[in-house]
């Protein structure tokens, strides 16, 4: 274990997020783990890093970072402006950080959550088999100024490696499943939730993203507000008494007495929470076969990520065709003067 990055500015709210902690609900412990669990796996396919590997969640904007030593870093998520020494960095990408280098993270650019990963992880204390932060459960860690990320064994580099972008970051309509307490509300109201468009408000975090009905707050569900509390599910949207969703993100509470007109399918979810504040979206309505179907598919780009990380620079030793190319274009006539 080395003490590789020492945090100089970060935004508040950021944490330190892994795959989160399950099996602990019935102590009254939810999942958590990181609001984006593809973003996640890219930066451990970009790393080469084991799939329990801990990142820095950071909701929103970055913040500054040295070098104490050198370490390798992917950047995934949603993008920010990042700099190097006050160069600018793509995302998606693997860099290696020499010491005293200056890792800059501004505001996002696409989406709401991006991930600095480290190469090995960040080494956190593991609390209940996990070091994501649950920080209203007293779980975890969020790093402060000063702060020095402890980070696991680094390599010597395998040069600089990217990911494409993921396609759901454009995903405007997601797909909905009927929710425990759908029945209680009319037919009616239902017709009206599924119809309208909607946007998240500013008031979210990890426990919950509050939204905005464009046709105003619904109705007809005041028998639902007396029903008995019971589990809930990230995804789960609940209506409260003033008539507004609030979808339950992965630092929810582990039961609930409001009713839930829907629940988010589960391949929706990391799209949802990088859906920018103000956003319109809207839902469409499946059943269950199809919303397996999604997350089989969701999981399979998830697990062929390591297969589709391709180097920014490649060998020419290791391209086959390279003849095919062409290395001269745009050479000049060796009589002109340049």
């Amino acid at each position: 274990m080395t003490e590789g990055l020492l945090v100089e500015r970060i935004v508040p709210g950021a944490s330190i997020q892994d795959r989160g902690r399950p099996g602990y609900l019935r102590f009254g412990v939810t999942n958590g783990g990181a609001l984006d669990q593809y973003a996640l796996a890219e930066g451990q396919a970009l790393l080469g890093n084991s799939h329990d590997a801990a990142a820095l969640e950071m909701p929103g904007y970055g913040g500054r970072f040295i070098a104490k030593y050198a370490v390798n870093i992917a950047l995934s998520g949603a993008e920010m402006d990042a700099r190097l020494n006050d160069t600018p960095i793509g995302w998606r990408r693997s860099k290696t950080l020499r010491q005293g280098d200056v890792l800059e993270i501004g505001a996002t650019r696409e989406g709401l959550i991006g991930y600095l990963h480290v190469e090995g992880g960040f080494l956190t204390p593991r609390m209940l088999g996990s070091r994501s932060s649950h920080l209203r459960a007293g779980f975890g860690f969020s790093p402060t100024s000063s702060d020095v990320l402890p980070i696991g064994p680094q390599s010597k580099g395998q040069g600089e490696v990217a990911l494409p972008r993921p396609d759901y970051f454009d995903l405007r309509c997601l797909p909905l499943l009927k929710g425990p307490q759908t029945a209680h509300f009319t037919p009616e109201t239902l017709e009206k939730f599924l119809r309208d468009q909607y946007s998240f408000s500013p008031r979210r975090d990890r426990m919950g993203a509050r939204m905005t009905p464009a046709g105003g707050p619904l109705d007809g569900a005041a028998d639902g507000l007396t029903i008995a509390s019971d589990v809930i599910n990230h995804g789960d949207i609940q209506i409260g008494g003033d008539g507004l969703p609030v979808l339950l993100m992965a630092d929810r509470g582990s039961s609930g007495g409001y009713p839930r007109i829907g629940v988010l399918a589960r391949a929706a979810l990391d799209a949802a929470a990088q859906m920018p504040s103000d956003e319109p979206f809207s839902f469409r309505l499946i059943d269950r076969s199809t919303a397996v179907d999604l997350w089989k598919k969701h999981q399979a780009l998830i697990n062929s990520l390591a297969g589709s990380v391709k180097p920014l620079h490649r060998d020419p030793r290791d391209i086959a065709d390279l003849l095919a190319y062409n290395l001269v274009d745009g050479m000049i006539s060796a009589k002109e003067n340049p």
